[in-house]
């Protein structure tokens, strides 16, 4: 019970807290309430740096690296090829004109730009002359091609024996008697082509 003290007026004044004179505080937090302090203070971080995502793409490969995978077969041939190259990041005009610096178009490169010529994408005369070289293609040959293809002829070999037979072992030209004829119709020594083939793959 709470005690009244007595003035010397006789009056009593307001009760006192035993609590109080007791030395415990009287502003205890109600049971069940919880501290709003942040997590910082309470001596865990909040600001922890998130893990690190790396996007970074592949570094590229030398030219002259490329160049010997393109014609090993690595990246395809035309429109696939085109695609992977690009894809990778590589600037397929650039590549191809090294290709073609290297071992000259193949047969089944410079029947699909013949192909292309006569549809008209390459333009007409000088137009077309610019094009082509800026594509990494010989005029020359590709004009020689178009002139024959036209004329109902075979399309004449663009490059030597070994690029040929590269072409083949690349799959270029197929197998067996598929191989004999697209080869014979592309005007070459089916023989002799086989021959080479046969030897580069001792």
């Amino acid at each position: 019970m709470p005690t009244f003290n007595s003035n010397s007026n006789g009056t009593k004044s307001a009760p006192t807290n035993k609590a109080s004179k007791a030395g415990m505080p009287s502003n205890l937090p109600k049971s069940g309430t919880t501290s709003s302090r942040p997590a910082s203070a309470a001596g865990m971080p909040s600001n922890l740096p998130k893990t690190a995502t790396s996007s970074a793409k592949p570094a590229k490969k030398p030219l002259d690296e490329i160049v010997k995978e393109v014609i090993d077969g690595a990246w395809g041939a035309g429109a696939d090829r085109k695609a992977k190259l690009e894809a990778a990041g590589y600037d397929y005009n650039m590549v191809q004109r090294a290709v073609n610096r290297v071992e000259g178009a193949s047969v089944a490169e410079l029947t699909a730009v013949v192909d292309q010529v006569i549809r008209g994408e390459f333009g007409n005369g000088a137009d077309r002359k610019a094009k082509l070289e800026a594509a990494g293609f010989d005029y020359d040959k590709v004009q020689a091609a178009v002139n024959a293809k036209l004329a109902g002829k075979p399309i004449a070999p663009a490059g030597n024996l070994d690029d040929i037979a590269k072409a083949v072992i690349r799959g270029e030209y197929g197998n067996g008697a598929d191989r004999k004829a697209k080869l014979e119709a592309a005007g070459y020594d089916y023989n002799a082509v086989q021959a080479r083939v046969n030897e580069l793959l001792k």
